[in-house]
This record gives C-alpha cells, structure tokens and sequence, in this order.
C-alpha cells in the first residue's frame, strides 16, 4: 500500500493511504530515509481515521535494533529536522495476513 508520512515519532505515526485501513488493523510497515539509507521495519496498529485517508498508526513492539534506528530517525539533529514532517521518510505498508 502506498503511503506518505505525515508526523513520525516514537510510539506511531500518521501516515496518508492510497487505500482505506480499518481501524484495529495490523499492517507491517518498512520506513525508508533515503538520505542516511536506514530502514525500520515492524508493525503497526491503525488507531484512529483523520481527514480522507489519514490514519493513526501505533507501533507495536520493535526489536531493539529496530527501536534505536526509530529513535535516529525522530531525534533532533540538523540534518534530522524536517523528518517529522513527512519529508524524507517514504513508509512502505502491507497488510497483514490473518
């Protein structure tokens, strides 16, 4: 499913979804930074629904090398500070089978 990261930070993220999630639903997600080529790769559950097609994800339990390169990915640094906002980070979500 194609989505753009809207807000990023250590427990979740907002995301925009080319196609509708239901809510309580799992999808595995791989965050992509081209710039530093770092990858985090997990689960997420879908929360709540914002405007058309944005939704609330809730990272489920990372492993812990997966966790530090979160937290690289949403700490402020200079080269960091548009991470946040949707920039840079291209997330990759799959829905997850039952």
């Amino acid at each position: 499913i194609w989505a753009e990261t809207i807000d990023l930070g250590e427990g979740g993220m907002s995301v925009r979804a080319a196609r509708p999630l239901r809510p309580d639903e799992t999808v595995e997600f791989d965050l992509a930074r081209d710039d530093t080529h770092t990858h985090v790769e997990g689960r997420a559950t879908v929360l709540r629904r914002g405007a058309p097609r944005v939704y609330g994800l809730e990272f489920e339990q990372l492993e812990p090398p997966m966790r530090e390169r979160l937290l690289e990915l949403v700490s402020p640094s200079p080269s960091a500070a548009t991470v946040g906002r949707g920039m840079g980070i291209a997330p990759s979500l799959h829905r997850e089978s039952r």
